[in-house]
């Protein structure tokens, strides 16, 4: 029976797809066309909840523009960065839609490994380095998760000491 190949899904994300491409290329094995899916998905919940305000309290009142990620583009610069990091591997790229969270989540089921970025408080470590939809991501994943720094992560002095009555002070 034939080893099968390494599945990775890849999480593309504005602040954060260079990171988690270059934590995937290190993944891929050399020479085993290990299979690799760049997810990205357009995260509308800021849109939504805009337009129910809109609709709710600005009658008359047009909502304001919001800043948009064409992904697209984004996909085509992750997959170019990492075919030249990773060039053995099969690369695949996909836009979904639907709630963020839900998408990446049952794009796991199909995966061995799924890569993901930090995107909330980057200056110290703990929970409040991932958001909502991250969260949600990790404790919800169908394979193995690597969570990546998107720069260098903060000093090890960003964790909160052990409270003084903690008995393994």
């Amino acid at each position: 029976m034939g080893e099968s190949k390494r599945r990775i899904l890849v999480w593309v994300e504005p602040g954060t797809w260079e990171a988690c491409v270059s934590a995937a290329a290190d993944l891929v094995p050399a020479g085993t066309g290990a299979q690799v899916l760049l997810l990205y998905v357009p995260d509308d919940s800021e849109d939504l909840l805009r337009e129910a305000q809109a609709g709710l309290w600005g009658r008359g009142r047009r909502p304001r523009p919001v800043a948009t990620t064409d992904g697209a583009e984004l996909l085509a610069d992750a997959e170019a960065l990492l075919h030249d990091l990773a060039g053995d591997a099969v690369i695949s790229t996909q836009q979904g839609s639907g709630p963020v969270e839900r998408v990446v989540t049952a794009a796991s089921e199909n995966a061995d490994y799924l890569v993901l970025g930090r995107e909330g408080d980057l200056s110290r470590r703990g929970p409040t380095s991932l958001v909502k939809h991250t969260r949600f991501v990790v404790d919800h994943a169908q394979c193995r998760v690597v969570i990546v720094w998107p720069s260098a992560a903060p000093s090890a002095a960003t964790i909160p000491p052990l409270p003084p009555d903690d008995p393994r002070r």
